[in-house]
């Protein structure tokens, strides 16, 4: 198998971080706080999950320690791989909630079932990848303790393939483990914890029937009120009602008021006129009387006369035109002027009346004519005096009928405004009985809110008490589980006593022979045999003689380590070479044992991916002119 790419889209401090890995020797540089312990988790967690641990240990966890925290619901990763010349691609949400794993054939384009991935995988778990492919340095333990831990290591890889049991102290770390489980998860305390989580259940039962019985009485108490509402709101539409009819019984006396003020004004008004309007008239009569004319009639008959034309210029006319032709007469009957000097005198008396009687005519006609412009001019004055007074009549007989009206109108608005006075509205007073209602809805409201404090304070403890009874539940599945594990490590025991002697017969030989090939490799064939005994002791067959593990360096003791991982590896993947996952694994190596061990790796390997705070491993494998890729975090 081949890592090609992990892709890292939500997982620790990194978002969308994609790292790409070559065949061969690959080597991750960071300091420290830069990511390398998070692509190393990923890795392990895209090939095996992450699960969030119960209880307190889920706070340090590693679920929560690589969980992210801007969007935890997207905590997720892909990685690429290469096996047997084909493409994979292993798809993986870590989140508690949307747990998802898939592993698709990037060739074929399909996802693979579980038998395929079961097959593809090599049947790998957490413990074989831990203690064989994914290699660290023992760190600062003592000679005498790595001893213990190579022989421990080699005894559960001879039973179990995987080193979680300590041979040397075995027993007594699954007893303190034993007792440890039973103090952290109380089994002692198992009666104590069945009491109490009866108790608090009965209570939580007592609790909730309390509660019924309250809530029963604030669903009749909130009846009672909607009831009481329904009237209040009954009793507000009636006094709504009356006081608009009080509105608009005020409205209407406004109105009949305002009406009356009107037509008394009025009433002044057309009073003070007929009185002008009389007065005017006295003054009219008054002024007939000098002029002795007191009606139409007699004024028409003034008129008459006055127009009509008089005789008397008439007469004179006639008279002249008769002294005139008499005096012609006698001229003409008498023409001998002899005889007309005798007796001038009679025609030039003729002559004289005719021209008397003509000045006459003239005289009367203009006389006549001034006095009758003179007497039509006062009957002018006349006439327009009895017009004045025709309509004076009129308009006091108007002004008489609009006073008669307008005080008839204002009887009947004093009528209307006294019938209105009488019949006042809003005679029935609603204030009392909506204050009661009022009151009786307050009252049942401070019921009902007491009502639901009472239940919402017995909802809060019952939230307490169920909090106590999931962690009392808790703390039971907790007591169970470690019975259980309890139980396990019993069987444990005993399968531990059969451990040492099934090593030598069933894995043992085989894990020497690959561990010897691998250690004479990283040693330059110094120590090429090792040897694991009946009792676990572990020695190296070196140039003259046999070194027990115990009299070996720190640097030697991790190779062995090395050794014995490779050999396992080997024996448990003989069918799928996987790629080995170094974690500063060369720290205690001098720079010989590291370019020995770098310089087999390269060319043994198919492929090797080194997790480093130091630059050695770089400058020696550009010392020994190594291929790698560098990635720097």
């Amino acid at each position: 198998m081949i890592i090609k790419e992990l892709e890292l889209i939500n997982f620790g401090k990194f978002n969308n971080k994609t790292v790409r890995f070559e065949k061969g020797m690959n080597i991750i540089y960071g300091e420290n706080e830069a990511g390398k312990t998070t692509l190393h988790t990923f890795i392990r967690g895209m090939l095996f999950g992450i699960e969030k641990q119960r209880g307190k240990a889920s706070a340090n966890d590693i679920y929560s320690k690589y969980e992210p925290w801007d969007d935890p619901t997207n905590y997720q990763g892909k990685m690429r791989i290469e096996q047997d010349g084909k493409n994979y691609r292993i798809e993986r949400f870590f989140n508690k909630n949307n747990k998802r794993f898939a592993v698709i054939d990037e060739d074929e384009g399909r996802e693979l079932t579980e038998e395929e991935i079961e097959k593809l995988l090599s049947g790998i778990n957490e413990a074989c990848y831990y203690n064989t492919i994914s290699i660290s340095q023992l760190g600062s333990a003592t000679s005498k303790e790595l001893e213990y831990i190579l022989k421990s290591y080699a005894a559960n890889l001879g039973a179990t393939k995987s080193m979680e049991i300590d041979i040397k102290e075995a027993f007594a770390d699954l007893d303190k483990q034993r007792k440890k489980i039973m103090t952290d998860n109380k089994v002692s305390q198992e009666q104590e914890v069945e009491r109490s989580l009866k108790n608090a259940i009965e209570k939580l039962e007592i609790s909730e029937d309390e509660q019924n019985n309250i809530a029963a009485g604030l669903e009749q108490k909130q009846t009672a009120l909607e009831g009481v509402e329904a009237k209040h709101k009954e009793i507000s539409t009636k006094d709504e009602k009356r006081l608009e009819r009080i509105a608009k019984q005020n409205e209407r006396k406004d109105k009949l008021y305002q009406d009356a003020l009107v037509f008394t004004a009025d009433v002044e008004k057309y009073s003070t006129s007929l009185e002008k309007v009389k007065e005017h008239k006295a003054e009219i009569e008054e002024k007939l009387q000098e002029f002795k004319v007191s009606s139409r009639e007699v004024l028409d008959g003034l008129v008459e006369r006055a127009t009509k034309k008089s005789n008397f210029p008439f007469l004179f006319m006639i008279l002249f035109l008769a002294s005139l032709g008499a005096g012609v007469g006698l001229i003409v009957g008498n023409l001998d002027w002899n005889l007309i000097r005798a007796h001038w005198k009679l025609p030039a008396a003729c002559f004289g009346a005719a021209l008397v009687f003509l000045v006459a005519s003239i005289i009367k006609y203009f006389y006549n004519k001034k006095k009758k412009a003179k007497n039509l001019e006062k009957l002018k004055e006349v006439r327009q005096l009895i017009e004045e007074q025709e309509t004076a009549k009129h308009e006091e007989v108007y002004i008489e009928r609009q006073l008669a009206n307008k005080k008839e109108a204002l009887e009947k608005t004093q009528i209307m405004l006294k019938a209105e006075n009488d019949n006042e509205e809003g005679a029935e007073d609603f204030s009392e009985e909506l204050k009661e209602v009022r009151e009786k809805a307050m009252e049942l409201k401070e019921q009902i809110n007491r009502a639901q404090w009472q239940l919402e304070q017995s909802q809060e403890r019952d939230i307490v008490t169920q909090n106590q009874i999931a962690e009392l539940k808790e703390t039971q599945a907790n007591i169970m589980d470690a019975k259980r594990e309890m139980e396990a490590i019993e069987r444990a025991k005993e399968e531990i006593e059969e451990i040492a002697d099934e090593i030598r017969n069933s894995f043992g030989k085989r894990l020497n022979e690959r561990a010897s090939f691998y250690m004479g490799k990283i040693t330059n064939g110094k120590y090429d045999n090792l040897n694991i005994d009946e009792k676990l002791n572990i020695t190296v067959n070196g140039k003259h003689s046999l070194v027990a593990a115990n009299r070996l360096s720190k640097g030697t003791i991790e190779q062995i380590y090395m050794s014995l991982r490779l050999g396992a590896a080997d024996i448990i993947f003989e069918d799928s070479d996987m790629p080995i996952l170094l974690d500063d694994a060369f720290a205690m190596y001098d720079n010989k044992r590291m370019g020995n061990t770098m310089r087999f790796m390269s060319s043994e390997m198919n492929q090797v991916i080194m997790f480093s705070c130091h630059t050695r491993e770089k400058v020696m494998a550009d010392k020994l002119g190594l291929g790698y890729k560098l990635i720097t975090l």
